[in-house]
């Protein structure tokens, strides 16, 4: 059973494209339409095209919830809100942030990440945005500028929780002296490996550890722990017992190699940065 929330902007064709696809994929229990509450434009258009998905989506009996896209407390609390009662229900929420302003999108974000059972998709369009003239002609240049005539008004920090996700123990990173986690080396392990093993043990001899059976069991455990955390997803296929990294591992593995070869280029070009050795 899920729960589907969608802000509605300039885009219900994607929204609806997008939902179509949720559909088949998950029992609809509820869906709730996030709509503009601002007198001016932008508001006139989110109405406008709230009550168009309205009437398409007219049998799930669609919850309409006014925000003010720019006001990221009310964002995060009617949000919040909805995500604590549905969950609280066993729901599964799938939160569609296609049409969100950046506003919008970072108190969502914030209010998901609270939740277990909230999942955040965006749809991707076929074309991108707007008409951009060839790059070659002269309107190119206008057109850029043009483009660029917007003026500051304030400069806003999202509010976040103070304790924030932490993938792996603190104190086995402070143990290692700053040296990547047992967790960390493992994934990229497995990403030098296209991403999968065919068993704990063909994982082991990856990680350069002798195989028995407190080791064994010391990586089911390992395994275990990431799977619960999204890096990996381990099945059976045949009499394999199969350990593949997830589209979020992947990209914590691109993470872990770009921030090393960013640390390498600081210290190439700062070295006073080099942390020195702990010393007995």
């Amino acid at each position: 059973m899920a729960v589907t929330i969608h802000y509605v902007g300039f885009h219900p064709r994607l929204i609806l494209e997008g939902f179509e696809d949720i559909r088949v994929r998950y029992p609809i229990v509820r869906v709730y339409l996030l709509y503009d509450s601002k007198r001016d434009k932008y508001g006139e258009v989110s109405r406008y095209n709230k009550n168009k998905l309205k009437t398409v989506l007219s049998f799930f009996k669609p919850v309409e919830v006014a925000v003010n896209p720019l006001d990221y407390g009310d964002v995060f609390s009617k949000v919040f809100a909805i995500l604590k009662n549905e969950t609280e229900q066993g729901q599964e929420v799938l939160i569609d942030i296609t049409d969100m302003p950046p506003v919008t999108a970072s108190a969502v974000t914030a209010a998901a990440m609270m939740f277990p059972k909230a999942r955040i998709y965006c749809v991707q369009a076929r074309e991108r945005g707007d008409y951009i003239p060839d790059p070659e002609t002269p309107e190119f240049s206008t057109w850029v500028e043009e483009k660029d005539s917007k003026t500051k008004v304030s400069l806003d920090y999202a509010p976040l929780p103070g304790v924030r996700l932490s993938l792996f123990s603190e104190r086995r990173r402070e143990e290692e002296e700053g040296e990547l986690s047992l967790e960390e080396k493992l994934i990229l392990v497995l990403d030098e490996r296209k991403g999968s093993a065919d068993s704990i043990v063909t994982l082991i001899n990856w990680m350069g550890e002798v195989v028995n059976a407190t080791v064994k069991a010391k990586y089911s455990r390992l395994v275990r722990e990431l799977e619960k955390k999204g890096l990996v997803k381990v099945y059976m296929k045949g009499r394999y017992r199969i350990i593949r990294l997830t589209k979020f591992g992947e990209a914590y593995a691109k993470a872990l190699r770009v921030a090393e070869e960013t640390r390498r280029r600081l210290l190439r070009s700062a070295p006073e940065l080099a942390r020195p050795k702990a010393t007995l």
